[in-house]
């Protein structure tokens, strides 16, 4: 009975994922970085009655702030409860592109996609995991999904998968706004797959509609939310400001040199996927005379979803790690491939196959492995206490964020000030809100959106009328977080605050500096 049970092919899909999640499980324990912070600074303020956008700004769509709110609500705000988002995203889309494997090339490229996609997620930093361009990749990849189920051998009920396609699409945009971008892919793919079939035929229009009703309601209706929630204003007033953020390093001398240092990253983590997908790729044209117009179609098909990944990191104009994500599902797809028509073209005995296949998921496994375990090793054994821990934790230019730090200073508030007071923070580190459990005192989490030029000037009155009327116990402000391609500057917070006045001003007259810990200083209010 069991032997008949591992056997079976959704038995082994679980046993497989289940391992891979085992492996990374010391993920877990990984420190929030800025952007995990500010997500889940804005997913606590939901929980607490506060509205995005009007009440705690951002440039970003609400999605995100929403899942992480979720995860907080269901398993506490603590670290650990942000990363579990991972653990529950991974699962579903390893499912989905064990499917869409199979569907498209066959049940081994199927296996492979299902093993290369998390061990290669799970191998990336902390700064690069729970991101929005990880979690996303679950409507994505189940949109495909819809988008197969929707062609003619795919499903009976084609026009609910377009539906649903469409549904998914429409709610990727409110991750990232250049994720229209997938859905526009997703369209014209089916169009692509069917125009073999002299498209359009009867059913292909409802299709269609189908599709764009999808999207439709899920855009459409995010925004009545927003409307309905009084922060529309707002909200569109963050995206104009975001595309001129997007446009500071939208030219060739900048965008060059963030795509040479992307590019070897993404080398250094991906360079066995990588040389997998290329492989695939080549033996796939060299046999394209002897392949099956299905067959054809599907390759072409993930290639464009590649493209369509590097697009929308492209049009980002910053190249940092975690834009890349979108590209992972159809990378992996084209390596499973690959090693499945390597492995073919061998014509291995059955027995050599088979040892083949453990050596190269050993391989596979090991890179994660290595990648996650000797860091978290010591701490996880109890060799090393939280804060030495986290020290290992560093990034940003000149690796000026460290995560040790961040923990430091959310331990000094933490004893001095009572749960649930407030903070004014000025820099980009919103990861201590959460950590000492304050709320920030201005709807500015973060200092860019009072530094930028293409930001309104209005916001910084208002700010410090805020700060006037409710003084928070503490100010934290930053040095050498050098960020100008989030300010527009080349100084750092702390000399930012000096041309500040009226900031500078009201901190001077209010508080007093009383340590410095790491590029923290620390005031505290004066009696």
């Amino acid at each position: 009975m069991l032997h008949r049970l591992i056997k079976h092919d959704a038995a082994r899909l679980v046993g497989l994922v289940a391992v891979v999640l085992l492996l990374a499980l010391p993920t877990l324990t990984y420190p929030p970085g800025r952007d995990q912070g500010e997500f889940a600074t804005i997913g606590r303020g939901i929980l607490n009655g506060r509205v995005p956008y009007t009440e705690l700004w951002n440039p970003k769509p609400p999605a995100i702030f929403y899942l992480y709110a979720g995860a907080m609500q269901v398993l506490g705000q603590t670290s650990m409860a942000l990363r579990a988002l991972d653990f529950a995203a991974v699962p579903i889309i390893s499912a989905a592109l064990w499917w869409i494997g199979r569907r498209l090339f066959n049940a081994a490229s199927g296996w492979w996609v299902a093993l290369l996609f998390p061990a290669f997620y799970f191998s990336e930093t902390f700064w690069t995991l729970t991101q929005n361009d990880g979690i996303v990749l679950v409507p994505m990849v189940l949109a495909v999904v819809c988008l197969l189920k929707a062609l003619p051998e795919g499903s009976g009920h084609r026009t609910v998968y377009a539906l649903l396609a469409g549904l998914l699409c429409g709610y990727v945009v409110w991750f990232k706004y250049p994720f229209a971008l997938f859905g526009v892919w997703l369209g014209l793919s089916y169009i692509g797959l069917r125009w073999k079939d002299h498209f359009p035929q009867r059913q292909d229009g409802l299709i269609v509609a189908a599709f764009l009703v999808g999207g439709v309601l899920t855009g459409g209706g995010g925004a009545l939310l927003l409307m309905q929630m009084g922060a529309w204003d707002e909200f569109l007033l963050s995206v104009r400001v975001t595309a001129q953020y997007t446009s500071l390093t939208f030219n060739p001398a900048d965008m060059g040199d963030l795509m040479r240092v992307a590019i070897g990253y993404r080398w250094a983590q991906w360079g066995p996927l990588i040389v997998a997908a290329v492989t695939g790729a080549g033996l796939a044209l060299m046999n394209r005379k002897t392949n099956q117009p299905r067959s054809r179609a599907s390759f072409w098909l993930i290639v464009a979803w590649l493209v369509t990944g590097i697009i929308i990191m492209g049009v980002q104009a910053k190249g940092y790690d975690y834009h890349w994500l979108p590209t992972l599902p159809a990378l992996a797809l084209l390596a499973a491939a690959g090693l499945e028509r390597l492995q073919r073209t061998m014509h291995a005995r059955p027995a050599l196959l088979k040892a083949s296949n453990v050596v190269l998921a050993a391989v596979f496994l090991g890179i994660m492995i290595v990648n996650i375990w000797p860091r978290t090793w010591g701490y996880l054994s109890g060799q090393q206490d939280q804060a030495r821990y986290y020290d290992q934790f560093v990034a940003g230019a000149a690796d000026e964020f460290n995560a040790g730090d961040s923990l430091r200073v959310a331990t000094l508030l933490r004893e001095r000030v009572a749960a649930g007071d407030s903070l004014y923070i000025w820099g980009f580190r919103p990861e201590v809100y959460y950590l000492s459990g304050l709320n920030p005192a201005t709807r500015f989490i973060f200092q860019f959106p009072l530094v930028g030029s293409w930001y309104p000037p209005e916001w910084r009155d208002e700010n410090v009328e805020t700060l006037w009327a409710a003084l928070p116990p503490y100010v934290l402000v930053l040095q050498v977080d050098y960020m100008p391609w989030v300010t527009g500057s080349s100084d750092d917070s702390n000399t930012l605050l000096q041309e500040y006045t009226e900031l500078n001003n009201w901190l001077i007259y209010n508080y007093e500096r009383e340590m410095q810990i790491g590029h923290f200083f620390v005031w505290h209010r004066k009696p």
